[in-house]
This record gives structure tokens, C-alpha cells and sequence, in this order.
């Protein structure tokens, strides 16, 4: 028993003690398997550690992994529980007898090979009395739950009872040392329905920064989007690519059909059901996840002409919008300095005069049509690293090449040329802004939004131009 808690994995300094999921373990104690089932980031580990530390059983932790085969599992477990021979499954059955009341602990059984996971659902029905177990998993697909529920051997700990009640997230501030009064741990319970990652994951952000936990939640968001990507970006890498991108839709807004969006619930992909239907998480809900990672040296860029008729291609597929507005959303997101702008400076843009929900439902309508298209040559698998629509919709400029952002690059080099005096330097520049904006900006089509930008433009290169034309002149008189 000390040698299977020696190898229990470590808990968060900060980490409290959560005893309403302990007393739901210790009260069904005698139900042969207790199943916690939930997504990545809900406290299963931390339960199954602490619990492990305080039952009155002897216990064998065991966290699987693709690796894991059935003879290691059973190898594993019977030496942790102290059993000698202990070789595969048969040798285990036999000796689990003799080891008196005990527990099994198996973490992450979702991470498990199927051999495994049949191998666990066997143990089950074929375990001696003297043997319960605890599984937790992210998916409930992996057991026939509810087969073994009717038939009464199993109980369910999901994500809602995992949530952090308003006690515990008050506990948690007191221990993480963030001071906040009871309407802050109130919002805070609220904004993240509870989930572990995310309240956690603000306490302690604004623990390290020191800030006040009020607007901590939308702050955590914003600074630690990468963070946050990152997590989702693990907690899916084994999953089917195409369920991972209709969750990521799903994060964005996009409806889906009921028969998908509870295949993400049942595999634990951040879906809940509240208040008759289902919603994704709140803390990932149009959630900024664009990542800039090494992926970015590999992945194929975006070709935006916005000099003559308007195109955006990829690996030589033209981009399909379904409207000219969509076009235009795009080529002012194109032409921010950042790529990005806030679902309020677009609705300020394209529906000014729009009532707000009208705005917004067509705000709605253009991401959504947008997205579709640019997944249609690039693939929803790959479109989060292109662009993300979060409350900011924005673009990975690194793989975007816009011409009338080098224009606008080639004009401001110019500009310092000149003025440095580097004249031959400042013509080639001018001549490079001026041959990339040969047609029209937007071949005249410019919509109220980008009139501005597009004014813009306009004078830097009719400054090119008449450069170039003096220089032009200075160059025939020497000759």
C-alpha cells in the first residue's frame, strides 16, 4: 500500500481538499466499478490521487497509456497490491483473492489500447467480491456504461458534480492567496461553470500578476489564449480529426447536428448539457486559440491580391465567398495592423445602423459562411492555425502574403529612403509598391468600410508616383 501511493503523481501545492467527491467515492465503495467521466481538465486525476490517499482500503494506481499492454497492467497492479506471480490476467483474477479488500485505480482509460480497455470491462464481472474498481476517463464510449448501470454494478461521477462549487472555489482563492469578496468567486464559479481548468487556471493567473480576481476570468482568456490552445490542442491529439474540427466549429458558434454535438459530449470534447440543451464550455466558447508554433514553417500560405479583382488562393485553389460582403469582412480583417479586429469594431464597419441583434445575427452569418469557405481549400483540420474566430476574429498574418500589405511596406521603406537620401534605393521601392498596385483596389468595388483604407492608399501611391516620375525626368535629362 505505501509503494502504490509512492507512485501516485504529485498535486498543486495549492491543491484543497475536495471532500463531497471523496464521500461519493467512500459511499459507494462496495459498487464494483465507480466510473469518473469527464472531459480533460475536470479534476479526475486529483480525485483519484486524493482519494487514493485517504481510503481505508489498500489501492493500486495505475495511469494507462497507448503503450500499456494487458500482462503490464496486470504485472503492475498485482505488485503494487503486494501479490507475488502475478503475470496476465489469469494469475491476477486468482490472486486478487488473497489480497483482501482493496481497490484498482485506473487513470486515464481512454489512453488505454482496446485489449486493455476489454481486458478492464472483463475484470469487472470477473473480479473476486474483496475487489472494486475506479476508472476515470474522458470518454464514457470506452465501457458499456449504461449496461452496467441498469444492471447496478456501476456509478457514474460526471462532470457536473466535478464542478467547483462556490465553497471550494472560495477554499482554492484562500489557498492560491488571491484576495476576492463573494460576488468575485460568485462570477468567477459562473463564467467557468465550475471547470477545474479554467477557474483554476484564473486564481493563479492572477495570483502570478498580481491582479484582482474581478475581470480575471476575461483576462485569463486574453493573456493566456496560447495556454489555452494548447491544452485543447492535447486534450484532442487522439481524437478523430474530423470529431477535433467539428468541436472547434462548434467553440466558433456553428451549429451542429444533435447526433454530432453528442458524439463530442459522450467523448468528453467539451460539450455539456444545461438548461435542455447542449453548449460547449463557456471558458472555450469563441475562445481565441490561433497558436503561432513551429507548424507555421510548414504550412502553406495564403495568396490575397486586393489590387484588381479581389482573390484568395491556396496551393493554387481559389477561395469561394458566398457573398461579396464576406470578401469584404475579410479584406478589412486583411488589412488590420495586427490581422484582427473585435466582433464590435466589425458590426461598427459593415452594420452601423443595424439594430444590435440584427447586426449581430449577420455578423454570425458572415463568419460562419467565411469559415466554411476557407476550410473548403484548406481543410477545418488546419484552419485553426490560419484564423480564429473568437471574440476577436483574426488572422495568422504569417501565413497570409496580402499585396496590399507589402504596398503598403514597400511605400514606408521608400519614405525612409528618401528622406535618408538614398534616392536609387527610394525609386526601386516606389517602382515595387507601384507595379504590385498596377489595378484598382478592389477593382474599384470598395465598400464604406474600407474607403478609408483604401483613401489611403490611394495617396501613398500617388506619392510613389510622382517620385518616380521626377525620377524618371531626372534620369532622361541626364541622358
Amino acid at each position: 500500500m505505501v509503494a502504490s501511493r509512492s507512485r501516485l503523481p504529485k498535486l498543486a501545492p495549492d491543491t484543497i481538499l475536495r471532500e463531497r467527491l471523496l464521500l461519493w467515492l467512500s459511499e459507494r465503495a462496495d459498487v464494483p466499478v465507480r466510473l469518473i467521466a469527464a472531459p480533460a481538465g475536470t479534476g479526475k486525476t486529483t480525485t483519484l490521487v486524493s482519494y487514493a490517499t485517504a481510503s481505508a482500503h489498500a489501492t493500486a494506481y495505475v495511469a494507462l497509456d497507448s503503450g500499456t499492454t494487458c500482462d503490464d497492467l496486470c504485472s503492475v497492479v498485482g505488485g503494487r497490491l503486494g501479490l507475488d506471480g502475478v503475470r496476465d490476467e489469469s494469475s491476477l483474477v486468482e490472486n486478487l483473492a488473497s489480497a483482501g479488500r482493496c481497490e484498482i485505480l485506473i487513470d486515464d482509460l481512454h489512453a488505454g489500447s482496446d485489449e486493455v480497455t476489454r481486458l478492464l470491462g472483463r475484470l469487472v464481472y470477473d473480479a473476486p467480491e474483496n475487489v472494486t474498481f475506479v476508472y476515470a476517463t474522458r470518454s464514457r464510449e470506452v465501457l458499456d456504461v449504461t449496461r452496467l448501470v441498469s444492471l447496478g454494478l456501476a456509478a457514474v461521477l460526471g462532470a457536473e458534480l466535478l464542478a467547483f462549487t462556490l465553497e471550494e472555489a472560495s477554499r482554492l482563492a484562500v489557498s492560491a492567496r488571491v484576495a476576492a469578496d463573494d460576488s468575485d468567486i460568485a462570477r468567477l464559479v459562473h463564467e467557468t461553470e465550475g471547470w477545474a481548468f479554467a477557474l483554476c487556471s484564473v486564481l493563479r493567473h492572477s495570483a502570478a500578476t498580481g491582479t484582482e480576481l474581478g475581470g480575471g476570468f476575461a483576462r485569463w482568456r486574453r493573456q493566456e489564449s496560447r495556454l489555452i490552445a494548447s491544452f485543447v490542442d492535447r486534450a484532442f491529439q487522439a481524437e478523430q480529426i474530423e470529431l477535433g474540427a467539428a468541436a472547434r466549429r462548434l467553440f466558433d458558434g456553428e451549429t451542429l447536428d444533435i447526433e454530432m454535438i453528442d458524439r463530442l459530449e459522450t467523448r468528453g470534447m467539451f460539450v455539456r448539457w444545461r438548461d435542455g440543451a447542449f453548449h460547449p464550455y463557456r471558458a472555450l466558447a469563441r475562445c481565441p486559440r490561433l497558436v503561432e508554433t513551429s507548424s507555421t514553417n510548414v504550412l502553406t500560405p495564403f495568396s490575397v491580391r486586393l489590387f484588381g479583382t479581389p482573390s484568395v488562393t491556396y496551393d493554387n485553389r481559389t477561395v469561394a465567398w458566398v457573398r461579396r460582403r464576406d470578401a469584404h469582412v475579410f479584406a478589412f480583417l486583411a488589412l488590420q495592423p495586427n490581422g484582427r479586429a473585435s466582433r464590435q469594431a466589425l458590426l461598427r464597419a459593415f452594420w452601423p445602423d443595424s439594430e444590435r441583434h440584427l447586426g449581430g445575427q449577420n455578423l454570425r452569418s458572415a463568419c460562419s459562411t467565411m469559415r466554411r469557405a476557407l476550410a473548403e481549400v484548406v481543410g477545418y483540420a488546419a484552419l485553426a492555425h490560419y484564423v480564429t474566430f473568437g471574440d476577436d476574429i483574426a488572422l495568422n498574418l504569417a501565413l497570409f502574403s496580402v499585396d496590399a500589405r507589402s504596398v503598403r511596406a514597400h511605400v514606408r521603406d521608400a519614405d525612409a529612403a528618401w528622406a535618408a537620401g538614398a534616392e536609387l534605393a527610394g525609386n526601386e521601392l516606389d517602382r515595387a509598391a507601384l507595379a504590385l498596385a498596377a489595378a484598382p483596389f478592389l477593382n474599384g468595388d470598395v465598400p464604406p468600410a474600407l474607403e478609408g483604407v483604401g483613401a489611403e492608399l490611394v495617396a501613398h501611391l500617388a506619392r510613389c508616383r510622382s517620385r518616380a516620375e521626377r525620377a524618371a525626368e531626372t534620369l532622361s535629362h541626364a541622358v
